[in-house]
């Protein structure tokens, strides 16, 4: 499977050192743990246990978007956060290390809200909060907590959200996530600097 990973010049310089690049929680994003340590435990389930105790998720695209698999890098230059020095890395990885799902549905995992199938599935979870006496705002109900995860499980199931909510499977920004990369898998690799910007 064709993967493009968006590395740290760091992290692309000891993939070169030392052939092999992982992650673990020290790497791993904090704006948001309850989500990065539900897809640590959706990867292991599904993948398969890492070697490492520690390791978290390397992350990579599958699929930009409507305009092709490859990342765009003039895209990238302007919006790719933090800003600095990066490369992108083009590998083959073996299918079956590797976790898709769809990018745009992840952010409801990141917001920690359900993930409805369609409206009629959106209409019968909004019920369950008002029973509960849910307002905006207000922390998710502890009952319905186990119901709000496993719903974050439909974006593995790239058919199965579809539009008007969500884009067709070929129009689809598919995200990838994996245990490692090895230099022998590597196929290119192009370095870049982004301008992010700061006040975003």
């Amino acid at each position: 499977m064709r993967i493009w990973s968006i590395q740290s010049r760091k992290a692309w310089e000891h993939l070169s050192e030392f052939g092999f690049l992982e992650s673990n929680r020290h790497h791993s994003e904090s704006s948001w743990p309850h989500a990065y340590e539900w897809m640590r435990d959706q990867l292991a389930k599904r993948i398969g246990e890492p070697v490492r105790s520690d390791a978290m998720p390397l992350w990579g695209w599958y699929q930009w978007g409507s305009k092709g698999k490859r990342p765009d890098l003039r895209c990238l230059r302007h919006h790719w956060g933090p800003e600095g020095n990066h490369v992108m890395i083009e590998c083959e990885l073996p299918d079956d290390e590797v976790l898709l799902s769809d990018h745009d549905a992840w952010h409801i995992a990141l917001n920690n809200s359900h993930l409805p199938l369609d409206e009629d599935d959106d209409k019968k979870f909004d019920a369950k909060l008002e029973h509960y006496g849910w307002k905006a705002g207000a922390p998710n109900p502890d009952p319905l907590l186990p119901e709000i995860q496993k719903s974050w499980e439909h974006i593995f199931d790239l058919d199965a959200l579809k539009e008007p909510y969500w884009h067709e499977t070929e129009n689809k920004s598919i995200q990838a996530s994996f245990w490692q990369i090895e230099m022998s898998q590597v196929k290119s690799h192009k370095p870049f600097t982004s301008k992010y910007p700061k006040h975003r």
